[in-house]
């Protein structure tokens, strides 16, 4: 019987990182349990316009990101999408929880199902359909001879490229 040879993958993420992540979202429970018990119920926040304009700064500046990587057909698109999507859920979320007003809880909550969180839909498609493009065509490219190292895919070495023997 022929022997059966495991081939060790080489991973884009290194394999620390998901027990990591895990263990960070494990203490962000009771930190946030914790907040939720112990912040006042009414604050007036410092450089408030600073706030809102700097992140609408950053969603439009990865809005840019997602559709230049997109028309530039980089598989960067992938994460600036995500980025943008989880931006526009962020955006939506606290419009409504800072309007203040019936009629502006009311417009903030149109905004965000109207446009924030169609548009964050689509760039988180835009992401996975990326990833499943990626997942599909690796096995193909590892038996071509690709190969990643250091997070970047490598071309097999050509036959001229071959050191003499």
């Amino acid at each position: 019987m022929g022997r059966v040879r495991r081939v060790r993958r080489a991973s884009l993420v290194p394999r620390w990182i998901p027990p990591a992540f895990l263990v960070c979202a494990a203490v962000l429970i009771p930190w946030t349990a914790y907040l939720f018990v112990t912040l006042p119920r009414h604050y007036g926040a410092n450089h408030w316009r600073l706030a809102w304009g700097g992140f609408d700064l950053a969603l439009g500046l990865a809005l840019a990101a997602t559709a230049l990587a997109a028309l530039r057909r980089s598989a960067f698109a992938e994460v600036a999408a995500t980025i943008t999507g989880t931006l526009l859920v962020c955006d939506a979320w606290f419009d409504v929880l800072t309007s203040h007003g019936s009629s502006a809880v009311m417009e903030a909550a149109l905004e965000a199902v109207l446009v924030e969180l169609p548009l964050a839909a689509l760039c988180f498609w835009i992401a996975r359909n990326i990833a499943r493009a990626v997942e599909v065509v690796r096995p193909y490219l590892e038996a071509a001879g690709f190969t990643v190292r250091s997070g970047r895919l490598v071309p097999p070495a050509s036959q001229t490229d071959a050191p003499p023997r």
